[in-house]
Parts: structure tokens; sequence; C-alpha cells
């Protein structure tokens, strides 16, 4: 969980900028994709008498820290503008927390400082960190080595001892930033991403890693016909782009061809040069409106032909319109219904939004207007609240937040500050409790920052919480009472849905 979700968007972006700059200007072998690979590999002199360095970075995601991509973000300013925003934003992005079972997991070194996989930015970080390692070997070897994310292989044209002193030299490299590998070299055969590369004959072939079995969508399926008929023909087309000749084809496919047979698919896997699977790129492009209707097999109708004939015949020849509404510009894309879990969430969340009750406005019951806190919003519910402490020359200020209304919460904070057994109830009774042991005269100023939901069965999120948590860690002046600990805090409001606060249910 990050509370600054809304600029991930913003620093993908970024990422994607620094990178293909970086990778422009210094020309490493940063692969995004296996055809990057393969054109490396087609280009090896002497394949024949070469050998291959094939290693693995250990817990590559996990183990970048933040001194290793600030040096990542120094090396990438050499040769693009990075703001001092999008470095601050980049780094924050990494202020990350996670839960499981309602209970936080800490790292050993307690930092919240991690890059995440899965996340909006986590591959874009990842690249960055590696185009900088690259960095670090291409001066020793050049175009020989590259890197895809944490796999890396290189070539060299040298004795296997030769070779052996070059992979500890990559091994001390990756230590000195912090990293571990594990590391093969001399080897003339390997398996890298989805193919197998072999020097002694210069070939290539699709590889599949073992128990990993192909499984596609059924012929049958309730997909576009154009969505079943493309099925094939893609998984036609990838293992033969990724087959160095017939031969190495005919070697790989019997896995591929077992599974478009189970999926009922009559298609028999055929290769194709790479002339044949080379895409054609028409030149002239046409401006074109979709009309994408959900497509199911129960509707016997032809929902294409119907508006094909709909727009004939409402734009025929002569129509003055006829040149933008035809059937050369407008076309007709099915799309996919939604999958089971779709419907059943899209079900229960109308359920639950029937039966939840409309937010209740309560005005203020004050007894003397005036003397309301928040000037008539005292019983306003779910929201996330500021309390400004002033004394003397000093100000602090404190963020809160409250499910029920904010009078009632606000009952407890006075409790907290009269009655000395509840002092340590929060930051913010132990401010008040100092000030009043030295005897100094303070006021407590009251305001509604936000408004937020509180924690919702169906989508198992508390916004409410994590807007408090958004506050606390992107406006750190706006909270300097609250610690760092009541970020891992777990959410409170979950606890009324458990199924023993139910009557009957034990």
């Amino acid at each position: 969980m990050n509370g600054c979700w809304d600029w991930w968007g913003y620093t993908g972006m970024n990422y994607e900028n620094i990178v293909t700059k970086v990778i422009e200007a210094t020309n490493v072998n940063l692969w995004r994709n296996t055809n990057a690979v393969l054109d490396w590999f087609n280009k090896i002199q002497n394949k024949d008498k070469s050998a291959f360095v094939c290693f693995h970075i250990v817990e590559f995601y996990p183990s970048i820290t933040q001194k290793l991509l600030n040096d990542a973000l120094d090396f990438a300013s050499q040769y693009t503008d990075i703001t001092p925003l999008d470095r601050r934003t980049i780094i924050h992005t990494k202020q990350t927390l996670l839960f499981n079972q309602n209970e936080p997991w800490i790292k050993k070194d307690n930092e919240l400082f991690d890059v995440t996989m899965g996340s909006y930015d986590g591959a874009e970080c990842c690249e960055l960190v590696v185009a900088y390692l690259l960095s670090q070997l291409e001066p020793l070897y050049g175009n020989s080595i590259g890197l895809y994310r944490d796999d890396g292989l290189a070539v060299f044209n040298e004795p296997p001892r030769k070779i052996e002193q070059i992979k500890k030299n990559i091994c001390d490299i990756f230590k000195k930033n912090g990293l571990r590998i594990t590391i093969e070299a001399n080897k003339r055969v390997v398996n890298f991403l989805d193919v197998t590369l072999e020097l002694q004959r210069g070939t290539y072939k699709p590889y599949l890693k073992p128990g990993n079995t192909p499984l596609y969508v059924n012929a049958k399926s309730n997909h576009p016909p154009n969505v079943i008929r493309t099925i094939p023909k893609g998984i036609n087309h990838r293992l033969s782009s990724i087959s160095s000749n017939e031969n190495e084809f005919k070697k790989s496919i019997q896995q591929y061809q077992n599974a478009l047979n189970d999926s009922g698919h009559d298609y028999i896997l055929k290769y194709k040069s790479k002339e044949e699977t080379k895409r054609k790129h028409r030149v002239r492009q046409r401006d074109i409106t979709w009309f994408n209707p959900p497509f199911d097999l129960r509707v016997k109708n032809n929902v294409g032909r119907q508006f094909l004939k709909i727009i004939t015949e409402s734009f025929p020849k002569g129509h003055t319109q006829q040149k933008i509404f035809n059937k050369n510009t407008l076309k007709l894309s099915y799309s996919c219904m939604p999958n089971m879990k779709s419907i059943v969430d899209a079900h229960n969340k109308k359920i639950m939004k029937a039966q939840m009750p409309a937010p209740e406005t309560h005005p203020c019951n004050c007894r003397n207007e005036n003397d309301c806190p928040l000037d008539g919003k005292c019983r306003t519910a779910n929201v996330v609240y500021q309390a400004t402490v002033k004394s003397n020359d000093r100000e602090e200020t404190y963020v809160g937040l409250t499910e029920n209304t904010f009078k009632l919460r606000l009952a407890n904070h006075q409790q907290s500050f009269t009655k000395e057994e509840y002092r340590n109830q929060t930051e913010l009774s132990k401010y008040v409790w100092t000030l009043k042991n030295s005897n100094t005269d303070f006021k407590i100023h009251w305001k509604i920052l936000a408004h937020a939901p509180s924690y919702s069965n169906v989508s198992k999120r508390c916004n409410l919480c994590m807007m408090e948590k958004l506050y606390i860690i992107c406006y750190p002046e706006m909270a300097s009472l609250n610690q760092r600990s009541e970020l891992v805090s777990t959410c409170r409001h979950a606890s009324k849905f458990k199924p023993t606060n139910f009557t009957g249910i034990t």
C-alpha cells in the first residue's frame, strides 16, 4: 500500500523517458523482449569458438536499496534532465507497506523503502537500475553482455580459464552494488527467457520450463469468433519467430500442438520464415470509428451484419454524409463479456450498496452554536481531521480519523486531556499532558481535512484509514505529532464484519 497512488502513472511515464534516453546515449544491451536477445545473438561472431556466461540476480526487486536507486538516478542524470520533483516522487513512491491477513510485514532493516514486484512502476525502476549496472559492465566487456531485468547473459571468445576470471569480476561488480547473483560460465547451450540458444550450431528454438504446460482458451469458449481464430495463428507466429529454422521449430512444437488440440482448436502449427512472419505495414491509415457491441454465443442475430445494413440504409450513395459514414469508415469489433468473477462482484456490490443506508447529515446540536469546534459541522461522520495545538511560540499538528461523528471523537479526546489514566491514548493527548505538566498555556483548533468511506466488505478496502495515512506520509508538516508506527496499524473498521459480531454466529 502506498499513499501516493495518483503519482504512479506520472513516475512510470518518467521512468520510460529516462531509461529510453539512457539506452540511446550509452547503447547498452538492456533487453526488453526475446527478439532483442535474438538480434544480439545473431550478431555474435565466431559462435562455435565462444562460450556463454549466464547469471541471475537473486531477489532483485527487494534487493534494490535507496542508495542504489539514487546512484542509478545520478547516473541517468548525466544523459537526461531529472528534476528535483521527479527524483523526490520516484523515491517517495517506494515508501511501501505490506499487509497479510491484517498484519503488517516488517522488513529486517525496518525501513519502508521497497521496490515491489507488480507495482505500477516496479519494472521501470528495475530497468533504470539495470541500465546503471550495465554502465559498469560495458566498459569492461562492451557489447558482449546484456540484461533483461534480473536475467543476464554474456558471450566471450576466450579460453575457459579467462572466462572463469571474467565470471569472478562480474560477481564483484554486483556485490559492490549490494546485489547477489548466481552465475554459470563456459556454457555452450543456455535457456534464456523463452528460447534455447546454442553456440556450436548457431541456432535457437522455443524453450518451455519443465512442468509448465501451455493452456489456451477453448475453441468453444464464449469469445468473439475472430478472437478464437487469432489464438492459434498468434501462437504459430510466435513459435516461428523464435525458431532459427524449420528443423528447430519442429523439435519444439509438440507440446504446443497438444495444448491446442486439447483446447479444441483445429489448427496445425507450421513453420513460417522470417519474411512470412514479418508484419506488413499499411501505407494508408483511414480514420475509422469502431462500434464494439458485447459478444455472446447465446445471441443468434448477426449483430455485425445488421449494423452494416443500418449504415447502408441510413447513408446511401448521394447522401451528404455518406463519405463520413460508410462501411470503410465504420467498423465493428466485438468486445468480450465480463467473466464470472466480474459478474458476481458487480452483483454483490449492487446488493450491498442497496442495503447500505444513505449517509445521514445531522445538524449541530451544541448548546451554543458559537462554541461549535467545527462551525456547525461537529456531527459529520467518516472524516479525517486535524488538530492544531498552539502554545506560546510553538505550534504542533495532529491528524486523526473517525468513523462516527466528530463530536463523539472529540469527547474521547477531551476525556484523555482531563483524566490522567487516559493520557497515553493518543500522541495528541501525550503532548497536551506535557504542556499541562509544564504549566504552559495552549489552544487547540480543529478542522476537517477530508471525507472518505470506511471499510467495505465488498472492496476489502478502507479508504478512511488510507486517507489518514496519506496525510501522514505525504504531508508530515500537517501531522508533526503523529508517529511513523501509525502507518503500520491495522484497520479497526474491518472487525465489524467478522462473523462473530453477527447474532446467532459463534
